[in-house]
């Protein structure tokens, strides 16, 4: 483990073969697709640039151009209720099987009609705890203890009919106030402490990381920003770290929209302020860490649902907003890979 204090930046994080800590990934227009994946085939990822009535087209288009699929992957929190929708007017709930990322309510409430097979999420709520609690201890020279790869791993976990309730119960606590306090023994005291936290839209993915970031500030008297880019772009992104690190914050939390093209603002921000990156990484740049969701691992556990539906194979459809995202990259590579059985990377075994 590397115990990291204060501030300044990082070396890119390699695995211990000295490879990137990232499985590698199809990208958007490589002429890959279809592909065969062991029993399924594979059609292709469709993208939406996060428009509601895109990602619905997106599906629709897909229902009417392949009347065959079988399985229709929502990898953002938004697909799967669009998925839904075009499912209903296309006269087509029931007759395809679909998968899910994130805790949307109509994506559970698919889960329980059985519209829907069951869904992979994330812990937001975790994401923003721990991005404000991490960033005041290094603002106030406080080790934080982080593996070698410079990966935090948050677990994600499986959400089926067996187990929607217990999870929706959770998720309502949270939403009602009442979310834990992740470190309730913690003596840090974070007076004085101004971090930020940049997500990648507004989602009802980040109102549960906002409250996690509130629950955390609250307990150790820091202040947090939580900022949300409207139009979902980069741009927005770079403004909101500009003024950051004009204002003097000691630290911010990033999902990076476009990681590859989103390094120089990232290593020009952490010149002045701590930089973490959440949710998404952007593994070359100068940021502390990464903490978050293993989305390869995650995308593992989506295909195992898809298999579990379709144990005698079919051709699947996979829809997300941006395949820019790293973890639309790093998601989409692990269903593709668990559908091929192919062995886990040992990186992800550590």
């Amino acid at each position: 483990m590397l115990l990291l204090v204060g501030c300044g930046s990082s070396k890119q994080n390699t695995s211990t073969d000295g490879s990137s800590a990232n499985a590698s990934a199809p990208t958007k227009g490589s002429g890959r697709f279809p592909l065969e994946a062991g029993k399924y085939t594979v059609l292709g990822i469709l993208t939406d640039n996060q428009d509601n009535s895109k990602a619905k087209e997106n599906a629709e288009t897909t229902l009417l151009t392949n009347p065959d699929v079988a399985c229709l992957v929502g990898l953002w929190n938004i697909n799967t209720p669009m998925i839904l929708a075009a499912l209903r007017s296309s006269d087509a709930v029931g007759k395809v099987k679909v998968v899910a990322f994130d805790e949307h309510q109509e994506t559970l409430a698919g889960i329980r009609e059985g519209t829907v097979v069951g869904t992979i999420v994330q812990q937001p709520y975790d994401f923003g705890y721990r991005s404000v609690q991490w960033l005041t201890m290094l603002a106030k020279d406080k080790p934080v203890e982080v593996p070698e790869s410079g990966l935090i791993y948050i677990p994600h976990d499986t959400i089926t009919p067996e187990n929607v309730q217990t999870f929706s119960d959770r998720i309502d606590a949270i939403k009602a106030g009442n979310g834990p306090e992740l470190s309730p023994e913690s003596d840090l005291d974070g007076k004085g402490v101004h971090v930020a936290f940049i997500s990648n839209s507004i989602d009802p993915f980040w109102t549960l990381a906002e409250f996690g970031c509130n629950k955390a500030a609250e307990q150790f008297g820091c202040k947090v920003d939580v900022q949300m880019p409207s139009t979902g772009s980069i741009e927005e992104q770079k403004r909101y770290l500009e003024t950051n690190a004009a204002n003097k914050l000691d630290g911010v939390a990033i999902s990076p929209i476009d990681p590859a093209n989103q390094v120089g603002m990232i290593n020009e921000a952490c010149e002045s302020m701590t930089v973490i990156c959440q949710d998404s990484d952007a593994p070359t740049s100068k940021r502390k860490f990464y903490l978050g969701t293993s989305n390869y691992m995650a995308g593992r556990a989506a295909g195992k649902l898809i298999k579990n539906a379709l144990p005698d194979g079919g051709k699947v459809m996979m829809f997300v907003g941006k395949m820019e995202v790293l973890n639309a990259q790093e998601r989409s590579q692990g269903i593709i890979d668990e559908l091929s059985d192919k062995p886990v990377p040992e990186v992800f075994l550590q």
